[in-house]
């Protein structure tokens, strides 16, 4: 998911499809439609559609998806399972982007949810995360909710704590630092101590996140700095 963020790119016109009820797009070979077998009261039946639940349909799915992208030309779509989106650099492009799209939906017998779907935005959702036309922002909605945490009492509570603000670590710079000293609760045979330390890197986190930084996506006709960080420990291999 984080591959895809990263290549998606600032432009004008964004568009977002939701393919409709996912993996019951894909049938089942025959052979192995009795694998997917299960006893009802009403009966023995088995499913004739990839079902969810599945080991390897999600690597099943996005494996035709991937296949459905790779047949596009000079189209620039980004696919993670049902969610694909379609970024062009203005209108009539992007027309001709999401003709081409459909055009390989249907080729594959893909069908997409009208009432999911978003076309020609300048800001659109895609993967919990909102893209613009000036970079990638956080979803608002998910940092409300961080702000409602109250103070951790116990381990098991810093560790959801910490997981949840994981989700928002690109757009904190410097996230691990700050998060150590929760992080440390977290290892094994340490006792449990809620002081200053621990209090600063939970409030520290929260109030980065009111107002987090808009992740843009390099210029490559600008110049760059390249900024380099290391351990105050030094490892050498023999």
């Amino acid at each position: 998911m984080d591959d895809l963020l990263n290549e998606g790119k600032s432009t004008k016109f964004m568009s977002t499809i939701d393919l409709k009820a996912g993996y019951h797009q894909v049938k089942v070979y025959e052979a192995g439609q009795e694998k997917t077998a299960f006893i009802c009261p009403f009966g023995t039946y088995k499913f004739l559609r990839m079902p969810f639940g599945l080991r390897n349909a999600p690597a099943t799915f996005q494996r035709l998806i991937d296949k459905f992208r790779s047949g596009l030309k000079d189209v620039f779509a980004l696919s993670y399972l049902d969610d694909v989106i379609v970024l062009s650099e203005n209108f009539d492009k992007h027309l001709a982007d999401l003709r081409q799209v459909f055009e390989r939906l249907s080729l594959f017998k893909l069908t997409a949810n009208r009432n999911k779907c978003n076309f020609a935005c300048n800001r659109v959702k895609y993967l919990g995360h909102y893209i613009t036309e000036q970079g990638i922002e956080v979803d608002a909605d998910k940092v409300s909710s961080v702000q409602k945490i109250t103070e951790p009492t116990c381990v098991k509570e810093v560790q959801s704590y910490l997981q949840t603000c994981s989700w928002f670590r690109r757009y904190v710079p410097h996230f691990s630092e700050i998060a150590r000293p929760l992080s440390d609760l977290t290892k094994k045979n340490t006792t449990w101590t809620w002081g200053e330390p621990e209090r600063k890197a939970f409030e520290s986190l929260k109030r980065m996140l009111i107002s987090p930084p808009v992740l843009s996506q390099p210029d490559g006709n600008k110049p760059f700095i390249i900024r380099t960080d290391a351990s105050s420990m030094l490892w050498v291999q023999s």
